[in-house]
């Protein structure tokens, strides 16, 4: 039995029929771009995270945009330090550079692999002016303890773009991810929770002049066509094709959630005789689970795992093999050693956990994972 890790066609032939009717209502408007489809999928999205609570969204066209917007609108530029993990994907770290702000990175928590906020007090500095907590495989980072660090450092100057393109669903004190900091960014790349069919981004915030800002950020700058009101903006539009077809999956989304919690739920069953670790979550976090990540005892077990799995036909990948801050392009910068992070980097793996997995197929999965200990043991 061969099994993809991600198998994207199964998943988006699910809704074919309404993906199809949905880029052709698109061809026959004639509208393609910030039109009435992005409007729709903001204001569904916004809804989504708040209820009829107030909360505005910015369509864009990547998390990682939707990073560098939030950072923008906030006026963070060169020079300007940026708290936030190494354990995490580059893009995170990317849009941080982009913007010529500086990356600070804390380690990771042994147990959760999301920021450590014990760490944080230590690194900020005067030149501090954001913090980018990552919610990492659909854990949580605690964002609600963040906030209570600042107040009491008297530091709420310091803005939280949370990262929650790993985090569409996952919820913290019943508060869903993305709305607890100053900003939210959501990335929408295929393979996410609500992925598209290709890349797209938001940024979901509670202050209108914020939307405001980043609405006009997005779009050169222009509040309206020929009209400049910021100098700094860049072009990062969310079209309208990807979000006729967001605006359909938004509504899968709970139910593609529960599919992969219920997968993940069976691994952890599964596996809790063998010698391998789960990501614990957060006290207070009910987790959309992203990804179905395993820690390994060592760097070498791992690697003979994930070869004694593609020799019978299961796919897998590490997220992520090499911290940020361990990459060539930090070399002549280095960063002190983030013991936490470096070790998890070496040990973790994907196991295949995606809405289209077959119960056969992770039984295939379970059994394979099984015999490789059996046999090793």
């Amino acid at each position: 039995m061969k099994i993809q890790f991600f198998n994207l066609q199964k998943i988006n032939l699910e809704i074919e029929d309404e993906i199809n009717q949905a880029v052709q209502t698109v061809i026959h408007r004639g509208e393609f771009i910030l039109g009435q489809a992005v409007k729709k999928f903001e204001e569904e999205l916004a809804y989504y995270l708040l209820g009829h609570d107030q909360g505005y969204v910015t369509g864009c066209n990547s998390g990682t945009d939707a990073l560098i917007l939030s950072l923008l609108a906030e006026g963070i530029s060169a020079g300007d330090e940026v708290i936030t993990v190494s354990h995490t994907a580059i893009p995170t770290v990317a849009a941080i550079c982009a913007i010529r702000a500086k990356p600070v990175f804390v380690d990771i928590d042994p147990e959760t692999w999301v920021m450590d906020m014990s760490k944080v007090a230590y690194s900020i500095t005067t030149q501090t002016k954001a913090i980018v907590p990552v919610h990492l495989y659909g854990n949580m980072a605690n964002i609600f303890e963040l906030k209570n660090l600042l107040r009491d450092m008297k530091r709420e100057d310091i803005i939280i773009v949370e990262d929650a393109a790993q985090a569409h669903g996952s919820r913290l004190n019943g508060a869903h991810a993305g709305t607890i900091g100053d900003y939210g960014a959501f990335s929408f790349y295929p393979t996410k929770n609500i992925g598209a069919l290709g890349d797209s981004g938001a940024v979901f915030c509670r202050s209108k002049d914020n939307d405001s800002r980043l609405k006009k950020l997005r779009n050169y700058g222009q509040k309206d066509r020929y009209h400049l009101q910021l100098n700094y903006g860049i072009n990062s539009r969310l079209d309208e094709i990807q979000a006729e077809i967001l605006n359909i999956k938004l509504t899968y989304l709970d139910k593609w959630n529960e599919r992969k919690s219920r997968i993940m739920d069976v691994y952890r069953t599964e596996f809790a005789d063998l010698p391998l670790f789960f990501q614990k979550c957060c006290a207070g976090c009910k987790a959309a689970w992203h990804l179905g990540v395993i820690a390994l005892q060592d760097r070498l077990t791992r690697d003979r795992l994930v070869e004694y799995l593609r020799l019978h036909g299961i796919g897998t990948i590490i997220h992520y093999p090499v911290p940020v801050h361990k990459q060539t392009t930090f070399s002549s910068n280095p960063v002190k050693r983030l013991s936490v992070t470096e070790d998890l980097a070496d040990r973790i793996l994907s196991l295949p956990m995606n809405p289209a997995l077959l119960y056969e197929e992770q039984e295939h999965v379970i059994k394979t994972v099984r015999s490789f200990f059996t046999k090793k043991l």
